[in-house]
C-alpha cells in the first residue's frame, strides 16, 4: 500500500491582546504544517508564525515572524483514533491519543486530542489520510504481539 499525499493542516493557537494608555497590541499565533502517513507512524511538523500588530500614538506596525520548523513521529500504536469532523463549514481532522502525554510537544493539543484544521480545497486530501490511517490501524498486530512504549518512558541503551 502507497502512503497518501500530505495533508496540510493549520493549527489556531492562542494569542494575546493589551490595551495600554498610549497602544493597542494584538499578537495572533498559528502553526502551519503537514501529516505524513509513514508505515507504521505518523510524522507531524509544522512551523509556528506569530504576528504583532501595534498601534500607539505617533506609530502603526506590524510585523510576522516564521520560528524554526519542529516535527514530531508518533507511532500508530499511541493513536486511539483518526476521524474527520466540522463538516464543511469548518473541516478537521481529530487525532485522539492512548495517553496524555503523546501531543505534549505539539502546540495547540488539548491532553490527548488533536485538530488539524484544513482547507476545503484538501477534503479528498484529507478523505484518503483518513481511510490509509484507518487501514494502518487495522494492519497492526494485535495488542497481545505489539511492544506497547508509553511517551516518556526511558528505555535503558544495551
Amino acid at each position: 500500500m502507497s502512503n497518501p499525499a500530505p495533508l496540510p493542516f493549520r493549527i489556531k493557537l492562542p494569542g494575546e491582546d493589551s490595551v495600554f494608555f498610549t497602544e493597542v497590541r494584538d499578537v495572533a499565533r498559528r502553526a502551519d504544517g503537514l501529516l505524513h502517513l509513514l508505515d507504521d507512524a505518523i510524522l507531524l511538523e509544522w512551523a509556528v508564525t506569530e504576528s504583532v500588530d501595534e498601534v500607539g500614538i505617533g506609530n502603526v506596525s506590524s510585523t510576522t515572524e516564521t520560528f524554526a520548523a519542529e516535527e514530531i513521529e508518533i507511532p500508530l500504536v499511541w493513536l486511539a483514533s483518526a476521524e474527520l469532523i466540522g463538516g464543511i463549514l469548518r473541516p478537521r481532522m481529530l487525532l485522539r491519543a492512548r495517553g496524555l502525554g503523546v501531543f505534549a510537544d505539539v502546540p495547540g493539543a488539548k491532553a490527548d486530542r488533536l485538530e488539524l484544521s484544513y482547507a476545503r480545497a484538501d477534503r479528498f486530501v484529507a478523505v484518503e489520510m483518513a481511510a490509509a490511517i484507518k487501514a494502518a490501524f487495522a494492519a497492526l498486530p494485535i495488542a497481545d504481539e505489539q511492544e506497547l512504549i508509553t511517551p516518556g518512558e526511558v528505555t535503558p541503551l544495551p
